[in-house]
């Protein structure tokens, strides 16, 4: 009776160890997948934080913020490679060249828009046999001092009568000259001219008989800035 005990004791002994092994292999087991559980649990919640672990499309709120981050709104060129065409225009636009017109010219001469030109006569009215003067006048409308050329070479004089030009400058052999002038700020120079009266598509000089009585108009240009109109009469004496 002892000894077959002891054989059970034995057995039993065996078989406590071989299950004694066999729960330790498999808590050996549990602590390895609980350590794979744990550390893949901590990896995504760090991928999480750092915002590479988004979801698809770009749906997730770290995605929107990167994406707001990375492009520009419209009309903002920060960030991106290309200029805009206002950046463009302004680095390739070619230096002004012109002059200011509140400067005077390099040379000193008077722009065309600086000379004020006027057509005034000597009487508002002439009898017969009285060769009416006819005046132009030049002013220096600009802030500075400048030079014009006031000569004859420059000037001409028109009378017109019913709408048709009587008598131009332009049309007789005068003399033709140059005259630099200085002009300072608001000068006011005068030129004189006497008609006799006369058809320059006939004779420049000698007057003409059949020119009617009544309204007629003088008209001054200089350097081509033409005045406005100036009324005067021929009466019937």
């Amino acid at each position: 009776m002892g000894s077959k005990r002891r054989r059970q004791s034995a057995e039993v002994y065996r078989r406590r160890r071989i299950f004694v092994g066999i729960l330790a292999v498999l808590l050996m087991a549990l602590g390895g997948l609980l350590t794979l559980l744990v550390v893949g649990w901590f990896s995504d919640e760090d991928q999480s934080e750092d915002g590479s672990n988004s979801a698809p499309g770009g749906v997730s709120g770290s995605a929107d913020e990167g994406a707001s981050e990375a492009e520009p709104e419209e009309g903002d060129s920060t960030g991106s490679g290309e200029e805009s065409p206002d950046a463009e225009d302004s680095g390739n636009e070619a230096p002004e060249s012109e002059e200011s017109e509140d400067e005077a010219p390099e040379d000193g001469s008077c722009r065309s828009g600086d000379l004020l030109v006027r057509a005034e006569t000597g009487s508002e009215s002439y009898a017969p046999g009285f060769a009416p003067m006819l005046v132009m006048e030049v002013e220096n409308s600009a802030d500075y001092a400048c030079t014009a050329d006031l000569g004859t070479a420059e000037q001409e004089f028109v009378v017109s009568h019913a709408g048709a030009i009587v008598f131009s400058t332009a049309e007789c052999s005068l003399s033709r000259e140059n005259l630099e002038v200085k002009l300072e700020p608001g000068q006011v120079e005068r030129a004189n001219f006497t008609w006799p009266r006369s058809d320059s598509s006939e004779d420049c000089a000698q007057p003409d008989s059949s020119l009617s009585p009544g309204s007629y108009e003088l008209t001054v240009s200089l350097r081509g800035v033409r005045s406005e109109p100036q009324e005067f009469i021929l009466s019937e004496g």
